[in-house]
């Protein structure tokens, strides 16, 4: 069994990037301030190996790393994964797989409004 280790450095990349794209703003005062407390104890002792503290950041760290894009990205995945097992529509459309291999075509995916 791997132990999780989470070190100063990470959490502090990590609380750059949600000052950067607003995250830190729009968790509430309790993830906050749990995720400050977390990073000045790391701070102090380098790195957080409890594995219900990790899990709590992790849980902060999910919503800092959580962007419009990535959002999009997955729902891309999502449509792309439902063109390749639907049969009818690759032996129509064989590019269709070739397609889905570009990053492009499947963040284009996730923009479209209509569903398959």
């Amino acid at each position: 069994m791997a132990l999780e280790i989470i070190s100063y450095t990470e959490m502090l990349s990590l609380w750059k990037h949600g000052f950067r794209n607003g995250a830190i703003r729009r968790m509430s005062l309790l993830e906050r301030g749990l995720f400050s407390a977390a990073l000045n104890y790391a701070r102090m002792k380098g790195q957080i190996v409890n594995r219900k503290l990790i899990a709590m950041i992790n849980g902060v760290a999910n919503l800092i790393r959580k962007s419009v894009g990535r959002e999009i990205f997955k729902l891309g995945l999502k449509k792309a994964d439902f063109l390749i097992k639907n049969q009818k529509m690759v032996g129509i459309f064989p590019c269709i797989l070739a397609w889905v291999n570009n990053a492009t075509y499947i963040s284009w995916l996730g923009t479209e409004l209509s569903t398959y």
